[in-house]
């Protein structure tokens, strides 16, 4: 042993730690009265503001100003106070999670900060506890014991030496117990709460976000950025802190109602946006991919009215057998191809709508053809209507010039102006988007040859009439969606896309790159957060199966930033390792998990007999995992029939959570669920049970192997597989107990 280490007695440890322990349950003590303090100061205030915005309303008279406008800041201020009492409420059973103690360089002083979910303040001058979005707490997240550095609001760095980081464990007001970060290991640390339940786990996400997840969170957003994430290494978490991050620290840039968070089913977006109250963010915009084309196409495309059937790509995952020609249909409108071909098809559009021929007057050129074709090119970002309009009144401005140097009355100039105030066209002409559409698809059809010509990657003829045929059944999906969007901005004079600030996409593989590609078209000056993981495409036609075309031919390698998740937070190792090795089966470029070492139960297959002896077998499970006291189970299932089928096998034997009739208007609960495989994109359970993976449900191929990959990683402490027949090859593992 070296003689030089200075060796502490026991007794001496004993006598440090519980002096700190008695320091520490005095600093809870003191901003628990902080908090209760700001409550009762807060309660009352409100208290008075509602009684005086109550007066207000009732003695509201539209005809005076000077009362609205008393209402309208009485509303305000009693938002406001809402605000703050809500935060003090959610601070004070758990006030905060970290410590940090640190000294900047160059200074004598000491600082020792405590960081929770809220900013708890004693006055405007005293903060007694520190915002977790706060610049200063980024040590926390990023830093070990020694020299650091952070960013002040300003930018600047700061240098420090950080001497202390600690993190807490309090329920109700008590402190239960705190770890230094040079004494407790990470892993430890995060393997610890891991291993409650799940709902204990949601609660502690503040206080165990890594370090590879702050570096995105705390990402400037002046540029996008992408995240390829493996299962569980926390997208979802990564993404809505981010947006609370940013309208924190950017709020004079930002308003909440210029982001969009953007998911693939509205159980999804429900289940990940409600945490967005705990997280002081409120008023986003939350709509799933086919509700936002839609939103944007209010007013130019009435859906019912056209009896426009919309496919919804997700509950078509019950087409098992797809013929090879509709694969190859959804790959090219899911590619970038598509919309290049909409483009140019757009140009020979806009050629036929505007005259480009010279324009005269009184045996004069009065606007030539090169003049015309230059404010087309200069203006080439506007759309149609706009640039008619800007022509129309060019024209009229030249004719305007000449006659009033002819005439001295205005009647007779109005009178000659008037000849060429529709000249180019209407500016506000009504356009049928659907007609200019399946026009496109038209053209494109006919004039095959050209657009390869012009180096887009166009199908056959007989893939282009099968869009054409869906078009002519009043068939669209998504895609269709987006191209009418594009039509839209290209032609229609509208204001539809200046509102769009922040866009955050969840499970963004699971849409063909086309759709991102629209986007930076739609809204140019707009940033991204794209999170997704390219193992988990369960559309495997449309969807993305790599990040190269989205990362090198829409966004920019050298402004925008990629990133990787590579650790997993949510399986066990046993769990971790049977997905990996479903993926090796995969022909397609995978990322490794790198799971946290956290051990739990094998994962445990069950051969059965019957359909009967499936259910039994089901619900004795359901049972015992209840009684080791998980909350949260899923029963998933191949498609939506099947989902239905087993959910009604299952009722009469266990509770589980009733099914809508709408399937994806379901939402997340704890309890029993039965599952399709993509409702479950996103989500995690305490348990999974896959029902009867056999090889007829899930063949040997890259698709399928995404779809159980997508399965097996809901789980977050135990996983279990019943089935009947033969086991799909895919599961063939290492890990193959027979109980």
């Amino acid at each position: 042993m070296n003689s030089n280490i200075e060796q502490i007695p026991l007794e001496t440890k004993k006598s440090n730690f519980d002096n700190e322990w008695k320091e520490e349950v005095k600093q809870l003590e003191v901003r628990v009265n902080v908090i209760q303090n700001n409550i009762d100061t807060y309660a009352s205030e409100l208290k008075e503001l509602s009684a005086e915005t109550k007066e207000l309303y009732d003695n509201y008279r539209s005809n005076n100003p000077e009362l609205h406008n008393d209402l309208v800041i009485g509303l305000d201020l009693k938002s406001q106070v809402e605000r703050v009492l809500k935060k003090n409420l959610l601070a004070l059973k758990k006030p905060y999670f970290g410590r940090i103690d640190y000294k900047e360089h160059g200074e004598t002083k000491q600082f020792s900060l405590y960081i929770g979910k809220n900013g708890i303040s004693k006055s405007r001058s005293e903060i007694v506890i520190v915002d977790w979005r706060a610049p200063i707490s980024s040590v926390y997240y990023d830093s070990d014991i020694g020299e650091s550095s952070y960013r002040s609001p300003f930018g600047d760095r700061i240098d420090i030496t950080l001497q202390l980081k600690r993190t807490f464990e309090i329920s109700d007001q008590k402190l239960i117990d705190f770890y230094d970060s040079d004494v407790i290991a990470n892993d430890e640390f995060l393997t610890k709460y891991l291993s409650k339940n799940k709902e204990v786990v949601l609660g502690e996400i503040i206080a165990t976000i890594q370090k590879e997840q702050n570096e995105i969170i705390r990402d400037i957003p002046w540029h996008s950025v992408i995240v390829q994430g493996v299962a569980g290494s926390g997208k979802t978490t990564v993404a809505m802190h981010r947006i609370s991050y940013i309208l924190y620290n950017f709020k004079d840039r930002f308003q909440p109602d210029e982001f969009f968070i953007i998911g693939s089913n509205k159980m999804l977006l429900k289940y990940i946006t409600g945490v967005l109250p705990n997280l002081d963010v409120y008023n986003i915009n939350q709509l799933t991919m086919e509700e936002f084309f839609l939103s944007l196409l209010e007013g130019d495309f009435n859906q019912k009215k056209g009896k426009y059937k919309l496919s919804n790509n997700f509950t078509k995952l019950t087409q098992v057998d797809q013929s090879v020609q509709k694969a190859e249909m959804k790959r090219f409108k899911g590619s970038i191809q598509y919309l290049k071909a909409l483009e140019l098809f757009l140009q020979k559009y806009e050629q036929e709508l505007i005259s480009i021929k010279d324009v005269t007057y009184q045996n004069e050129v009065i606007f030539s053809k090169e003049d015309i074709l230059y404010v087309l090119r200069f203006f080439q970002d506007k759309p149609v209507q706009e640039k008619i309009d800007m022509l129309n009144k060019r024209l009229e401005n030249k004719v305007s010039n000449i006659n009033e140097m002819n005439y001295q009355e205005k009647e007779k100039i109005k009178v000659e102006v008037r000849k060429f105030k529709n000249y180019f066209g209407v500016r506000n002409a009504k356009i049928d988007l659907m007609d200019v559409y399946s026009k496109y698809i038209s053209h494109l059809t006919e004039y095959r040859k050209d657009y390869l010509s012009n180096s887009i990657a166009v199908p056959s003829e007989d893939i282009l009439l099968l869009i054409h045929q869906e078009l002519k059944n009043k068939m669209i999906d998504l895609y269709d969606l987006g191209m009418l969007t594009i039509i839209k901005r290209r032609i229609k004079y509208t204001k539809d896309f200046e509102y769009v600030k922040h866009i955050v996409v969840d499970e963004a593989q699971d849409f063909g790159v086309n759709v991102f590609a629209i986007f930076k078209k739609l809204f140019s000056s707009c940033t991204y957060t794209i999170m997704g993981d390219v193992s988990q495409n369960i559309h495997y036609d449309t969807g993305m199966n790599d990040w190269e075309t989205l990362y090198q031919e829409v966004f920019q390698p050298a402004k925008d930033k990629f990133y990787v998740l590579a650790k997993s937070y949510r399986n066990t190792v046993e769990i971790s390792d049977y997905a990996s090795n479903v993926l090796k089966h995969c022909s397609f470029k995978t990322y490794d998990i790198e799971p946290i070492i956290r051990h739990g139960k094998e994962v445990a297959l069950t051969k059965c007999n019957s359909v009967s002896e499936i259910v039994d077998e089901t619900v004795r499970r359901i049972y015992s995992i209840q009684q080791g006291g998980y909350d949260t189970i899923a029963i998933i299932c191949r498609t939506v029939e099947e989902t239905v089928q087993v959910h009604q096998l299952l009722k009469p034997h266990v509770e589980v959570e009733q099914l809508e009739e709408d399937i994806e208007e379901m939402k997340f609960t704890n309890g029993v669920m039965v599952l399709p495989i993509h409702m479950t994109k996103g989500l995690e359970f305490d348990s999974v049970i896959i029902w009867n993976p056999d090889e007829n449900s899930y063949r040997y191929t890259d698709a399928d192997a995404k779809l159980l990959y997508v399965a097996i990683t809901r789980a977050l402490h135990e996983l279990h597989i019943v089935y009947q027949g033969e086991l799909s090859k895919l599961l063939f593992s290492k890990v193959n107990n027979e109980n």
